[in-house]
C-alpha cells in the first residue's frame, strides 16, 4: 500500500480493503466501469477524497475514492480495452484488418469465453461501428471458423470460446461436428473437413463415423428444412469423393430423395447458394435422364427469383432454350405464368427470355398476375414485379414496342383501371406511356374522352374497376369499421401497453404495434381499391358479346356438358353460384366473345385448357316491375 494511502487508512478515512483497491488504481492504470466502459486513471486527489478518470466520451470524470474502489476494475496493459483506450484507431483497424487475431485478443481478455450477446456488447458500437458491424461479423465469422483455436457456436445461447491447446486440429473438427446442434453448422464443418483434409492422418477410419451419421441426421432435418437436409447430403458426398478407399455402404442417396419428392425441387433448392443449386440440378439430370429438363422447367413456377435464374441458365448450358421458350409461350397463351417467372422474363428480355418477351400475351399476363395477387388476400403481394414496372423506365415502352394503337390503348386503360398502382406510381407509368406513345394522350388527359364515340355511337365511359354496388358497400363498411372502431381500439391498447414498462421486453406493446401496422395496411389497401371502383347494378350490360353483367351458357366440346357462368364485377366471385369476376382467368377469357364462338377456358388444373362453345348470352340484371 502506498504511503499516502496508508496515511489515510491510519487516520481512519479509508478502510484497509478500500485502501488496497485504490493503491492499484494509480495514475496511468487502465480500468473498466460497467456503465461508462474502459478508461485510464488520470490523477489522484487523495486528501480531497476523489480520483479523476478519462473515459471515452467522458474525460476528466471525478469519483469519490470509496465509489471508485467499488465500481472500477483494473485492466492489464494487454487487455483489449486497455489497448483501445491507449490507441483507439489502431485497435479499430486491427479489428478490420486482422479479425482472427482481434477475436483471439478479445476472448483472451475476458477469460477465453463469451456468449455472443456479451461479445457484441463489447465490440459493436465501440470498436466496430454500428452500421458496419453486421457485414464485418459475417465476413469475420468465416475466417474465425477456419482457425482451429476457436469454437464458434451455432446458436447465441452457446459460448464463443477458445479451444484447449492440446486438441489436434482433425479431432477438433470431428468434435465440432458431433457437438454442432443444427444442420447448417454441421454442413459448414463438413466443408472445413473437405478443405483441410490434409489434417487427417487416416481419413477413412477417422471420418467413417461422421459420414455414417449423416443419413439418420437427414431424416430428422428434412422435416424442418428440405434445402438444408439435401445440402447435408451434398456436403457428405463432396467429402466422400475426395477420400480414397471410403464407401457409403448404406445411407440415403440424393437420387432417392429426388424420386420420392418429385415435384418438390423448388422446396429443396429454396435458400441454397448458386453452387449447391447446380449440384441439385446435376442430380436431377442424373436421376431423370429422359425428362430432367421438363422436371426443372415445371419447378420454375414454385421457385424464387434466384432459383428461376439458375434453372434457366442451366437449361441454356445444355441447349434446352427452345424447350423453355415453348413452355413459357404456352403459359403466356393460357395466362398461367406466375409473377416470379414474369419478373424473370422482363429482366432477361434482352437475353434468354427475348422470345417470350416478344409474345403478344406478355403485357396482359403481367397486369393479370398483379391484379390476381392484389385481390387475393391469401397470397403475398407481387412486390418484385410491381417494383420492376415502377423502377425500370424502359420496361413498358419495350412491352408495347411492337403493339398497334388498339393494343396500346387497351393496355393504358388497364393501367388506369387497376387498383395495383396508386397515386404517383400510376401517374408515372401513364406519363411514360404517353411520352412514348402520344396516341393515348386523350385517354390520360381526358380532353377528348367526353366527345369520343365508338363505332356503335356510344359515349366512351371512364376507366375504373367495375364492381357491384353490394360489394362496394361491403368494402366501404369494412373501411369504416377499421377507421371508426378498430384503429381507435388499437390506439387505446397501445397506450395501456406502454404503461407496462420497458418497451424492449413488453410483449403487449409489440403485439399492439404489429396490429397497428396490419390495420394501417388494410386501411390503405381498401382506400386504394375503393378510389378506383365504379359501382354498377349491371343494367347497362351489352349482351351482344360477353361483357360484365352477362350470363353465359356454353357447352364443353369434349364432354358435351352444358354449363352456365355469370360474369360480374371484380369483387363478386361466388363459385357455388357460378359467379366469376371479369378479372379472373375464366372471366377475362370470355370477355368480348360472341354467341357461336369457340374459345379456350382454363381448367382447375394449372396450365390445362378446355374448348367450349358459347351458346347464349343474356343479361344478369332483371328490371323490377
Amino acid at each position: 500500500m502506498q504511503e499516502q494511502i496508508q496515511t489515510l487508512v491510519d487516520a481512519g478515512r479509508l478502510d484497509i480493503d478500500t485502501g488496497e483497491k485504490i493503491s492499484l488504481l494509480e495514475p496511468g492504470v487502465f480500468c473498466l466501469h460497467k456503465s461508462w466502459g474502459p478508461g485510464v486513471i488520470k490523477e489522484w486527489d487523495l486528501f480531497g477524497d476523489k480520483i479523476s478518470i478519462d473515459f471515452e466520451g467522458k474525460p476528466d470524470h471525478s469519483m469519490k475514492l470509496q465509489f471508485a474502489a467499488n465500481s472500477l476494475e483494473v485492466l492489464k496493459n494487454d487487455h483489449i480495452f486497455a489497448k483501445f483506450v491507449a490507441n483507439p484507431e489502431e485497435t479499430k483497424q486491427m479489428a478490420l484488418d486482422e479479425p482472427v487475431n482481434f477475436a483471439f485478443e478479445v476472448l483472451t481478455s475476458f477469460g477465453g469465453s463469451l456468449f455472443l450477446d456479451h461479445w457484441e456488447d463489447k465490440v459493436k458500437g465501440r470498436i466496430v461501428a454500428d452500421e458496419k458491424y453486421k457485414s464485418w461479423w459475417e465476413s469475420s465469422k468465416k475466417k474465425i471458423r477456419a482457425d482451429r483455436r476457436f469454437v464458434l457456436p451455432s446458436k447465441r445461447n452457446l459460448p464463443f470460446e477458445l479451444r484447449e491447446e492440446d486438441v489436434a486440429p482433425s479431432d477438433a473438427l470431428i468434435g465440432d461436428f458431433n457437438e454442432a446442434k443444427d444442420v447448417k453448422a454441421k454442413i459448414l464443418i463438413l466443408e472445413l473437413m473437405l478443405k483441410d483434409l490434409a489434417l487427417f492422418d487416416d481419413p477413412v477410419s477417422q471420418l467413417k463415423d461422421v459420414i455414417s451419421s449423416i443419413s439418420p441426421l437427414f431424416v430428422v432435418a428434412f422435416r424442418k428444412s428440405a434445402a438444408s437436409a439435401v445440402e447435408l447430403l451434398i456436403a457428405r458426398d463432396d467429402l466422400i469423393s475426395k477420400i480414397d478407399g471410403i464407401e457409403l455402404d448404406e445411407g440415403t442417396q440424393i437420387s432417392e430423395v429426388l424420386k420420392e419428392n418429385k415435384g418438390k425441387i423448388s422446396e429443396i433448392v429454396r435458400g441454397m447458394g448458386v453452387g449447391r443449386q447446380r449440384q441439385v440440378y446435376d442430380a436431377v439430370k442424373e436421376t431423370f435422364p429422359e425428362t430432367w429438363s421438363s422436371e426443372l422447367i415445371s419447378t420454375m413456377e414454385g421457385s424464387g427469383a434466384r432459383a428461376i435464374g439458375e434453372i434457366t441458365k442451366y437449361l441454356s448450358d445444355f441447349e434446352k432454350d427452345d424447350e423453355l421458350s415453348d413452355h413459357l409461350n404456352t403459359g403466356l397463351d393460357q395466362r398461367s405464368i406466375g409473377f416470379e417467372v414474369l419478373t424473370w422474363i422482363c429482366k432477361e428480355r434482352k437475353g434468354l427470355s427475348a422470345d417470350s418477351f416478344d409474345h403478344k400475351g406478355i403485357s396482359a399476363s403481367i397486369i393479370g398476375a398483379l391484379e390476381r395477387d392484389n385481390l387475393d388476400e391469401s397470397t403475398p403481394k407481387t412486390n418484385r414485379l410491381h417494383d420492376l414496372l415502377i423502377d425500370d423506365a424502359e420496361l413498358i415502352p419495350d412491352l408495347l414496342a411492337e403493339s398497334d394503337d388498339t393494343e396500346i390503348r387497351h393496355f393504358t386503360r388497364r393501367i388506369q383501371a387497376t387498383p395495383v398502382f396508386e397515386g404517383l406510381n400510376k401517374n408515372s407509368l401513364l406519363a411514360r406511356i404517353v411520352k412514348r406513345f402520344p396516341v393515348v394522350e386523350d385517354l390520360i388527359t381526358g380532353e377528348k374522352a367526353e366527345k369520343a364515340k365508338s363505332k356503335e355511337g356510344e359515349i366512351e365511359k371512364p376507366s375504373g374497376l367495375i364492381v357491384s354496388w353490394e360489394s362496394l358497400q361491403d368494402r366501404q363498411e369494412k373501411l369504416e369499421d377499421i377507421i371508426n372502431k378498430q384503429i381507435p381500439e388499437n390506439s387505446k391498447e397501445i397506450g395501456v401497453a406502454r404503461e407496462y414498462g420497458d418497451l424492449r421486453e413488453n410483449f403487449e406493446f409489440k403485439a399492439a404495434k404489429q396490429q397497428q401496422a396490419v390495420l394501417m395496411r388494410q386501411k390503405a389497401e381498401l382506400e386504394a381499391e375503393i378510389s378506383t371502383a365504379r359501382g354498377t347494378d349491371f343494367s347497362e350490360a351489352n349482351t351482344s358479346i360477353v361483357s360484365v353483367g352477362t350470363v353465359v351458357n356454353f357447352e364443353d366440346l369434349n364432354s358435351g356438358n352444358q354449363e352456365t357462368v355469370t360474369v360480374l364485377g371484380a369483387w363478386d366471385t361466388d363459385t357455388e353460384k357460378g359467379i366469376v369476376s371479369y378479372l379472373s382467368g375464366m372471366g377475362s377469357a370470355m370477355l368480348g366473345k360472341s354467341e357461336g364462338e369457340e374459345i379456350e377456358l382454363p381448367t382447375e388444373k394449372e396450365g390445362e385448357m378446355r374448348t367450349v362453345l358459347i351458346k347464349e348470352i343474356k343479361a344478369y340484371f332483371t328490371p323490377v316491375s
